[in-house]
């Protein structure tokens, strides 16, 4: 029964993180019409199921750091409270990050079961959060005022061109990305209590089902509502926030694209003198994060301190 369970949480949760995230992924070059939304989608399924086959077990090391307990029932709550969080969010059209809430929902079943927390490593983890998300912005800003130099010097049709065939190449990288870090952290939370072979079939067949059904995620609007991304900015954004979440999952640290796509879209923005930026959707970002999270981290604190202290 509790395998069964696992098996129905880890499908609903790398369906949602699939779905919502495909459009920091394809995005650009979808709405870019470099390549059909079907074209997009199916760029993005290869590099999440690529990411997670070959990348997906370094996310071990983060997890049994963070996660000390060995009990299938407290994972199952951990995906249950991502889950809940998740959903409201989203029906209050919020943005919220699901590498976050998960990851916080953990601390608060660590806390909440007593098994003792490793206070070094979630220090580190938050550390590189915000640290990759300022790396985000100040390298995309760099990069910006560089090509935007370099650029206008060369020939535009070919300097198009290729930046069109770079832009596929990068989006495939940037869900290539998704899938070792996020959805292999996801998976690898219930590894220990599901059969393997199907919990990997299982986990690709919500890559499928979340990026065919949910696609059309809060990023979609963040980038609307904060610039429009042209080739230039989408290939350096989305390089930039690939090259961070490559950097976690070496580090085996859980990392949302969400965040680091984000604050390189702003990165980006600031490079431009005469371009206007609207603020008011970065704080909304930024304040949603941290309220989701910390109810995340209450959520899975209370969960597991009624079950097993009342």
């Amino acid at each position: 029964m509790l395998a069964i369970l696992l098996y129905f949480l880890l499908f609903l949760l790398v369906a949602l993180v699939s779905g919502n995230n495909l459009p920091a992924c394809s995005g650009p070059i979808i709405s870019g019409r470099i390549v059909s939304r079907r074209t997009g989608i199916m760029i993005a399924v290869l590099g999440y199921a690529s990411g997670f086959l070959i990348e997906g077990g370094l996310l071990k090391t983060g997890l049994l750091e963070l996660m000390p307990f060995q009990s299938g029932y407290l994972v199952a709550a951990a995906l249950s409270v991502a889950i809940a969080v998740f959903l409201i969010a989203h029906t209050l059209r919020v943005p919220e990050s699901l590498s976050i809430t998960f990851t916080m929902s953990i601390i608060g079943i660590d806390l909440g079961y007593g098994s003792g927390i490793n206070l070094p490593f979630i220090l580190m983890v938050i550390f590189f959060w915000i640290i990759s998300a300022a790396a985000s912005g100040l390298l995309a800003a760099a990069l910006m005022k560089s090509a935007n130099r370099v650029v206008p010097k060369l020939n535009i049709w070919k300097t198009a061109s290729a930046m069109r065939i770079t832009l596929i190449a990068v989006s495939f990288l940037a869900a290539f990305s998704l899938g070792a870090n996020t959805i292999g952290f996801v998976y690898a939370s219930a590894s220990s209590f599901i059969d393997p072979f199907y919990g990997i079939v299982i986990a690709l067949a919500a890559v499928v089902s979340g990026s065919v059904l949910l696609s059309k995620g809060e990023l979609g609007r963040m980038g609307a509502e904060i610039m429009s991304l042209r080739y230039l900015n989408a290939l350096v954004c989305q390089t930039v926030s690939t090259a961070m979440v490559q950097l976690g999952t070496a580090l085996s640290i859980p990392t949302s694209n969400a965040q680091t796509f984000t604050s390189s879209m702003y990165g980006a923005g600031f490079s431009y003198r005469t371009r206007l930026l609207l603020m008011r959707p970065m704080l909304t970002i930024l304040y949603a994060w941290i309220v989701t999270a910390m109810i995340s981290m209450l959520l899975g604190y209370a969960l597991t301190f009624a079950i097993y202290h009342l």
